[in-house]
């Protein structure tokens, strides 16, 4: 992994919960430095450069403020993280072997902190936790619950709101949308983007017929550093003429400001409230 040069000692004092040197986020290094145990079990190499400094960020957090939210997010980027080594542990390194041996054992490695926390957090009532668990455990159980707290002020973030959505996906579409728009209005500036929404958004239009929206929220995704969609990918999807899609382009970044800076408030059917 390549840090930049970090000028000066910038000292971590877990009892005062400073994030970093001054008022700036702490950097990669500097957590790393603080707990080698946060960087120690992942691959040294250049693969998964920003799973791996997400991941190594939310242990910091969570070592800081170990609430249910942050073991929401740890498991979330253990399982992205794992993803994407699993892919790399795959791929033969011709020259240093031991390179690709480290990825296998950071895979490995993943797996086991995923399982740990899992059990650590299974019979959580926290709804995040709860949708966890039945998103990637198929736990009945913690659906059941995470529905009965539906219309709850607990439900009423960005990222509840989405997992509401991904339920509602195959038994109510409306809802789905509804849900979706939501999570984009509840968002704030700071909180973590869940780019899953704009590219749910995405899928959902274009499975309609609505390429206008579909590429709009596409590019949005994009402004929000989506992995599964980039620029040119979507000019061979879309074939609006260029004047159209300069036009829907300046639609997505004016999205895109709103919803950074937490002023989203279109609905569904793109009217905008009136009071």
């Amino acid at each position: 992994m390549k840090y930049g040069y970090i000028i000066g000692v910038c000292s971590v004092v877990l009892a005062s919960l400073v994030v970093g040197c001054g008022d700036r986020p702490i950097t990669v290094r500097e957590a790393c430095n603080f707990d080698p145990t946060m960087c120690s079990d992942l691959n040294q190499d250049n693969w998964c450069n920003a799973e791996r400094r997400q991941l190594i960020l939310t242990r910091y957090s969570h070592k800081m403020n170990p609430s249910a939210e942050s073991k929401y997010y740890l498991l979330k980027d253990l399982q992205n993280y794992s993803q994407c080594i699993e892919l790399a542990s795959a791929i033969e390194h011709k020259k240093l072997k031991e390179k690709q041996s480290h990825r296998i054992e950071a895979y490995i490695n993943s797996l086991r902190n995923i399982e740990k926390r899992a059990q650590e957090t299974r019979q959580s009532e926290h709804p995040l936790l709860l949708y966890w668990h039945w998103a990637n455990r198929n736990n009945q159980a913690a659906l059941k619950r995470l529905l009965a707290l539906e219309g709850a002020p607990i439900m009423q973030t960005s990222e509840l709101q989405f997992a509401l959505a991904t339920y509602y996906a195959k038994e109510n579409t409306d809802k789905m949308l509804a849900y979706l728009y939501r999570a984009l209005q509840l968002y704030q500036p700071g909180q973590r983007f869940n780019v899953e929404i704009p590219e749910s958004l995405a899928t959902y239009y274009l499975n309609q017929g609505s390429v206008d929206k579909a590429y709009v929220w596409s590019l949005v995704a994009v402004n929000f550093k989506s992995k599964v969609l980039d620029v040119e990918q979507l000019d061979d999807i879309f074939t609006q003429p260029d004047e159209r899609k300069e036009q829907l382009r300046d639609i997505a970044d004016r999205l895109t400001d709103r919803i950074t800076e937490g002023r989203f408030n279109l609905r569904p059917d793109w009217s905008v409230p009136t009071n």
